[in-house]
């Protein structure tokens, strides 16, 4: 029983992104080169209240309520025997902001099919040194058995090229591989000094259920070039998240480590999952580091920066059981370090979440997720304030519902 939002002609290792709808019950027209799918998605979370030396006093306290509905609509063109197209349009108030009711091209690229099961993309590539994936992006949210994403995502989108790969060698070992360059926006950037992003990663899987993963991703700005925006690139801050604050706007990455502005930045990633018929266990540790700082220190955007180094250590572990076809159970618990320079004293952030999934039927998904942040003063969470002593704390309850079509 196929459910899953990745439906795509290379391993879901490479591509594990849940932005891709399923094609398998999607209209089709002309004779099948065109086919729409689509996702829909609605949740409710109780009030989510910053506790301790929260960033913004106005998210010390907050009530319930249900979140904006998020939606998308996938197009899948095939032009030629090699060649396609891929659009989403979707409005994501979690990336975009609640105050956004425009729908826009989330995702998309022009893909061409190459010999031995390998192709290219032009167009949106994502960045990432993630294997595995598990994550939820607006609607698209089927992939993950848990509400939220995770603390340390290192993961984000931008304009540029998307190579890969996925081989069968003997004894039932697949191999994966994607490399992107791309540039450090998800619109366009022709700033003098921008440079290119590049990132590289790759997966052995074995019959076993056994499997490796690496990722590395580096950004090469000058520091002219970034002076006046929030970030060189944003992999080291997530891709927005489901959880909302009574006043930070969700678009603010306010759940996530701000540490790393990736102005001249590298990004590695190790990933060990093993998965049997109804379990799975996945680990990961890694480490972002750059030459430069927001000049505000960490914990919060700034569009100023200074040459000093940032730094991030993380691991996450993850698993989930499925207790029949329809139920399951997960848990993740993911922790990180600000190791840069100049810090001492209390420097961690950790978030644990316990969730449960039920099926209703192929295409429609119910979660709940219990959810618990801890930022110290100088984790660099964005939650925190770090000119106070104790740091912050969070924690609530939220529920979703979602359907593919």
């Amino acid at each position: 029983m196929k459910r899953t939002l990745i439906n795509m002609n290379v391993a879901a290792a490479i591509l594990a992104m849940s932005a891709v709808a399923t094609t398998a019950t999607a209209a089709e027209f002309m004779d099948g080169k065109i086919k729409i799918s689509g996702a829909a998605m609605q949740s409710w979370q109780s009030g989510i209240d910053v506790e301790g030396a929260a960033a913004n006093p106005a998210d010390a306290s907050s009530d319930s309520a249900f979140q904006r509905m998020r939606f998308a609509l996938n197009i899948n063109a095939q032009i030629a025997e090699n060649v396609s197209v891929f659009a989403e349009l979707a409005e994501e108030p979690n990336d975009w902001n609640n105050g956004s009711a425009a729908i826009s091209q989330d995702l998309g690229w022009i893909q061409f099919d190459l010999p031995n099961n390998t192709g290219v993309r032009l167009g949106n590539v994502v960045s990432t040194t993630q294997n595995f994936i598990r994550y939820s992006d607006g609607a698209a949210v089927q992939s993950n058995p848990f509400v939220g994403n995770g603390l340390v995502d290192m993961i984000t989108a931008e304009e540029g090229l998307w190579a890969y790969g996925s081989h069968n060698l003997s004894g039932g070992t697949n191999v994966t591989w994607d490399a992107v360059l791309a540039t450090p926006d998800f619109f366009t950037d022709f700033s003098a000094g921008h440079g290119y992003n590049l990132g590289l990663r790759g997966t052995i899987n074995l019959e076993s259920g056994l499997s490796f993963g690496a990722g590395t991703f580096k950004t090469n700005h000058d520091q002219a070039s970034v002076t006046g925006k929030t970030a060189g690139s944003l992999i080291a801050v997530g891709d927005g998240d489901n959880y909302q604050f009574a006043s930070t706007a969700p678009n603010a990455r306010a759940t996530h480590p701000l540490i790393v502005p990736g102005v001249d930045a590298f990004i590695w990633q190790a990933d060990v999952q093993y998965k049997a018929n109804n379990f799975l266990v996945h680990g990961l540790i890694g480490q972002a580091e750059d030459d430069y700082s927001w000049a505000g220190g960490q914990g919060a955007f700034d569009t100023t920066y200074v040459a000093q180094k940032s730094k991030m250590a993380f691991w996450s572990i993850e698993g989930k059981y499925d207790i029949s076809n329809d139920f399951y159970l997960a848990a993740r618990y993911a922790e990180s370090e600000n190791k840069s320079a100049g810090i001492s004293g209390p420097n961690e952030a950790t978030r644990l979440q316990v969730g449960a999934g039920y099926w209703m039927n192929d295409s429609t998904l119910f979660k709940a997720e219990y959810v618990k942040q801890e930022e110290d003063q100088f984790s660099g969470g964005g939650a925190t304030d770090s000119s106070v002593a104790g740091g912050a704390e969070w924690d609530g309850l939220i529920v979703e519902a979602s359907v593919t079509f």
